[in-house]
């Protein structure tokens, strides 16, 4: 993840819920925890997701990539860094970093697209979010 710009960081733990028989987080933990990140980083922008829905808007994952680097474990703390890296006309991208004490655990990317509520078409990204994030990055 680039250093420049605004990131967002979010403390957790894995719970016992979020791993497999051998104690390790299940691959599909990663994808809700860069969730945590993201929401929290709309939020820092001063718009929350639930606005942002209730607006007659939603912005769907349309492409997600993980580079697992180190296994978290069951009751692990760490870090979620997440800042947006990119918008584009109806799409924007995330960039995030799990981190422990210990370093960097896991790396990766979503790309969303805004799309109407109502017809699931694609928008362009909201005027206020592509301001908020030219200012923040």
């Amino acid at each position: 993840m680039p250093a420049a710009g605004h990131r967002t960081r979010v403390p957790l733990r894995v719970r016992f819920s979020e791993t497999d028989a051998m104690g390790v987080a299940n691959n599909s933990a990663y994808l809700a925890w860069f969730e945590v990140g993201r929401v929290e980083y709309l939020r820092e922008l001063g718009h929350s997701y639930a606005e942002v829905h209730s607006g007659g808007m939603d912005m769907v994952v349309i492409e997600a990539h993980i580079a697992y680097r180190r296994a978290l474990r069951f009751d692990d703390a760490f870090t979620v860094q997440c800042r947006c890296t990119e918008v584009r006309g109806a799409t924007f991208t995330f960039a995030y970093e799990l981190r422990t004490g210990e370093g960097v655990t896991t790396t990766g990317d979503t790309r969303h697209a805004c799309v109407d509520r109502a017809t699931m078409r694609p928008v362009r990204v909201p005027p206020w979010l592509a301001e908020a994030v030219a200012a923040a990055e």
